[in-house]
Parts: structure tokens; C-alpha cells; sequence
């Protein structure tokens, strides 16, 4: 990619921030029901509620779609807004404010913890944190998915993300989950996907 092509995509991203940050006032809002309609979403779906096992929370809940198709229990968001909707649509359910690296809970709370596009979000330098923090409350096994950034798809190259999860940070992400053992592993054109389960 030369100068020019550079500058232009750089001009371009510029807007699209700068249209997002004026939609949703900097403060991501809830995701798009279509968005969970398409055919890589409904796969990764399939996956996750496929090896949910037991209790499940989910952390980066948004409103609690991924949640109530695995059929969870907890639901954690740092969002007030997108929680506060979470609680309407899923009464049922349990929902509260918290942040990934700083979980309200005991060790060993829960036995499946569901990681769905939440860690690209964060600073790349806040992952490990926020993984520790998932080891330690999760009982039996972690779900991670998040946009495989080997690939230019509207999920990989969002605004709202912090990072990329090019093949580099997906195998950083594999050693920061461990001693955890890696069970399955899943590289599609839209996401990296790992199922890791407590070391006995």
C-alpha cells in the first residue's frame, strides 16, 4: 500500500470513527439484531452453546442475545445502558454492571464462562488482566471468541475494537490462558474461536 492509499484509508477510518463517536456519544450501544443473523454469526453461536456446560455467565454481555441462545444465567457488561435493556428483554435472567478486570466474584464461581467479543474491546495491555480474572472465578471451562483479524471482515476491522486479533495476539491469547488446556480450537474466515477447560 503506497502514501496515498495509506492517507485515504486513514481519512476514511477518521469518518467512520468520527460518525460513531456522534451515534452512540463514545458509548458503544446495543448490537444490531441482524447482526446475529448471519450465516459465520450463527455458526459461532452454534459453537459456543454446543460446550456451555453447567452455571454460564457471559462477560460483554450487550443485551443478552449470546447469553439467552446459550441459555445462561448471568450476564456481566460494564454498559449501563445495554444492561438495563438486558434486564427487560431476559427477566429471567441475571444481569449486573461490572468491569472484565475487576469481576465482583469468588474463585471458582461459575462453571462456564463465555468470552464473545468482549477482549478486543479492551487495550491490548489490559487482556492478560482481564484473562486472570476469568481463570479465577471459572470452574470448569472458558469460551473465547473474537474476529479473526487475519482477514479484513466488517468484525475484524470495527471502529469499537482496540486491537486486531491477527495470528500474532491469537497465539498470545492461547499462552495467557494457560496452564488451562486447550480442548478445541477454531479458525474461521470470521472469528478464532477456543474452548480451554480447568486443568485438574
Amino acid at each position: 500500500m503506497d502514501k496515498a492509499e495509506q492517507a485515504l484509508r486513514q481519512r476514511e477510518q477518521l469518518e467512520r470513527y468520527l460518525l460513531w463517536v456522534k451515534e452512540e456519544g463514545g458509548i458503544e450501544g446495543p448490537t444490531h439484531l441482524s447482526t446475529w443473523f448471519s450465516p459465520h454469526q450463527l455458526e459461532r453461536l452454534e459453537w459456543l452453546k454446543k460446550r456451555c456446560v453447567g452455571t454460564v455467565m457471559e462477560l460483554g454481555c450487550n443485551y443478552g442475545f449470546v447469553l439467552a441462545y446459550c441459555n445462561g444465567d448471568t450476564g456481566v457488561d460494564w454498559n449501563e445502558r445495554t444492561i438495563d435493556l438486558a434486564r427487560i428483554l431476559n427477566p429471567s435472567k441475571e444481569f449486573l454492571v461490572a468491569d472484565i478486570r475487576e469481576l465482583p466474584f469468588p474463585d471458582n464461581h461459575i462453571d462456564t464462562v463465555l468470552l464473545t467479543e468482549i477482549l478486543e474491546h479492551l487495550p491490548w495491555e489490559d487482556v492478560s488482566k482481564a484473562i486472570k480474572e476469568v481463570k479465577r472465578v471459572a470452574r470448569l471451562k472458558v469460551l473465547v471468541t473474537v474476529p479473526n483479524g487475519t482477514y479484513a471482515t466488517p468484525e475484524a476491522t470495527s471502529l469499537k475494537h482496540q486491537w486486531r486479533a491477527d495470528s500474532l495476539r491469537q497465539q498470545s491469547i492461547k499462552k495467557m490462558l494457560a496452564p488451562w488446556e486447550i480442548k478445541s480450537e477454531r479458525v474461521t474466515l470470521g472469528f478464532f474461536m477456543l474452548e480451554v477447560v480447568c486443568p485438574q
